[in-house]
């Protein structure tokens, strides 16, 4: 079965990624099947997404300056689990996923 490549772009709905194009791509959601390119391997998952409370942060460490600092209630955002073993990745963009 061949799968189309596509490459991650940050998507016109905000804090989620999109397909090839920021407008008319296709925006990933959480429970997702895809597969990331990581090594030059392709690798098996799905995509998963989480919100915690700024103020869960650790002091002192960037993610909590910068939600103190831009006054962001929630951080979070869309990462991936592999199906073989449970191996956590953040999405970003760039990468190359197939659906």
């Amino acid at each position: 079965m061949q799968h189309t490549i596509h490459t991650l772009v940050p998507s016109t709905n905000s804090g989620r990624y999109a397909c090839d194009d920021p407008q008319h791509g296709h925006d990933l959601t959480s429970g997702e099947p895809i597969s990331i390119l990581v090594g030059g391997h392709w690798i098996a998952g799905r995509v998963e997404g989480s919100h915690v409370s700024s103020k869960r942060l650790v002091p002192g460490t960037y993610a909590a300056e910068h939600a103190q600092t831009n006054g962001l209630p929630l951080i979070g955002g869309y990462y991936f689990i592999a199906s073989a073993d449970g191996s956590v990745c953040g999405l970003c963009v760039g990468m190359k996923i197939r659906l």
